[in-house]
């Protein structure tokens, strides 16, 4: 793995575990649920959809809960985007595919 990737793994276990534990199973809980109705999104658009959510003291937590769900196979990385949020000045981030998406069913 790059050494700048790692650094960024470490850092956001650091934020993940100084928000908490009660912090980091509603933000995976709500990860998985965000998962199950959407076929492709960024780790943002969860974070967006849920504002009742604790915001933790550094939002860096959220690629941890990101990776959890990565090893758990809730997701797989798909591609590289740039964020949407003006807060990142357009980085790049990882798109998610959710291996857990169950499309409505059509009324047809």
């Amino acid at each position: 793995m790059n050494e700048g990737l790692q650094v960024g793994h470490s850092m956001a276990e650091v934020a993940a575990d100084n928000a908490g534990e009660d912090w980091k199973r509603m933000a995976y809980e709500a990860f998985v649920r965000y998962a199950k109705g959407r076929e492709f999104f960024l780790t943002e658009d969860v974070r967006a959809a849920n504002p009742d959510l604790p915001i933790p003291p550094d939002t860096r937590a959220w690629g941890q809960v990101a990776l959890l769900a990565k090893r758990e196979e809730v997701v797989s990385g798909h591609l590289f985007t740039r964020a949407k949020s003006r807060s990142v000045h357009g980085m790049v981030v990882t798109m998610w595919r959710s291996n857990i998406f169950k499309k409505e069913a059509s009324d047809d």
